[in-house]
């Protein structure tokens, strides 16, 4: 059990060795806390920390530096900490929804969260092969733009918005078609429906078989690339992340199968959740810390934001961060979904 004056010296350590990336001794302790104590005092609070396997020594320094259970415990510092924190204006900008693409909105959500943290960033996006078309909503955005949106049975949308021009009281009677035609089918129905020419002959040269052809761009999209990776290159600059851990890193990612096996491997959240080097479920990602979080429509789950950094990270930002962006594409799908809702 650590007393107050221990937990400080705790904090320090690993606060120090994050920023500075070099073992912390009794001296800098004392240099960067309001600890009244004496060096000796100190010291002895070392030893302690790090017989209880908090800290460990570096042979060619008199410092030390955090290990796994040491980050583990600065990061439930830190989150105890955090509910004062504002973290709305540390983002530089999420993206906006006029376009309604959801391809975009995520690919450039990961760009943003790698680049503001140089961490590397994967972002799932939701799957909706196997999942029953509930609606299709139609919206003429401006004089020349339609947005499509599909509505799943579980609540899950993809939408995206094209070039058409067409009148309103057109669009209402594509969509009252594209419903009871689609409705009730699941997407790889639909699929194989749209491919075959015979079935799209009657609205061949209407404004029927334009819908048919964004339809089935939209639908093959959502079926191709199933997550994004961003950020890569920012573990591989980072000299305190072993180069071959990391290349067998980039080989899972680079695999559906193997991605979605060390997905898997974490285990279901439903919140946020941190591993930090030995605490990882999954081989070789001793070096790694991972922040991961879900993101939502009606409480179910559709798709997961995971961050990789190293250890040495400021913690407390990517913590922010994450939860800020995974509670705006909460949001954000569950705007889509509420548009899908719309009757006319």
């Amino acid at each position: 059990m650590l007393n107050k004056r221990q937990k400080k010296v705790l904090f320090c350590v690993v606060n120090e060795y994050i920023k500075n990336r070099k073992p912390v001794s009794s001296s800098k302790v004392l240099e960067n806390t309001n600890i009244e104590y004496s060096s000796a005092t100190v010291r002895n609070d070392l030893k302690k920390l790090e017989y209880l396997k908090y800290v460990h020594p570096v042979h060619t320094s008199s410092g030390r530096v955090p290990s796994d259970k040491g980050y583990r415990f600065y990061v439930e510092s830190v989150m105890s900490l955090m509910e004062k924190v504002d973290i709305s204006k540390n983002v530089e900008s999420f993206p906006e929804y006029p376009q309604l693409n959801v391809d975009q909105i995520i690919t450039r959500t990961a760009t943003l969260l790698s680049r503001t943290l140089s961490v590397a960033t994967i972002i799932t996006k939701p799957r909706m092969d196997t999942l029953k078309i509930r609606a299709i909503r139609l919206h003429k955005t401006s004089e020349d733009y339609i947005t499509v949106v599909l509505l799943t049975d579980t609540g899950m949308v993809d939408a995206q918005t094209f070039f058409e021009k067409i009148t309103e009281d057109s669009l209402a009677k594509i969509e009252k078609f594209l419903n009871t035609t689609l409705v009730g089918r699941n997407i790889e129905e639909i699929k194989e429906r749209l491919k075959d020419p015979e079935s799209q002959k009657p609205w061949k040269g209407t404004s029927v078989e334009s819908m048919f052809d964004i339809l089935k761009s939209l639908i093959e999209q959502s079926s191709l690339e199933t997550y994004v990776v961003r950020g890569l290159e920012n573990l591989i600059s980072d000299e305190l992340i072993d180069q071959e851990n990391l290349r067998k890193l980039v080989l899972i990612t680079e695999t559906p199968d193997r991605f979605y096996k060390f997905l898997s491997e974490y285990g279901c959240f439903e919140e946020a959740k941190i591993f930090i080097g030995s605490e990882h479920p999954q081989r070789d990602m001793n070096p790694f810390a991972s922040f991961l979080i879900p993101y939502k429509v009606s409480n179910e789950t559709i798709g997961q934001i995971i961050v990789l950094s190293s250890k040495t990270v400021d913690y407390q930002k990517i913590i922010a961060l994450t939860r800020y962006i995974g509670n705006r594409l909460t949001e954000f799908f569950t705007f889509l979904s509420r548009l899908g809702n719309i009757q006319k």
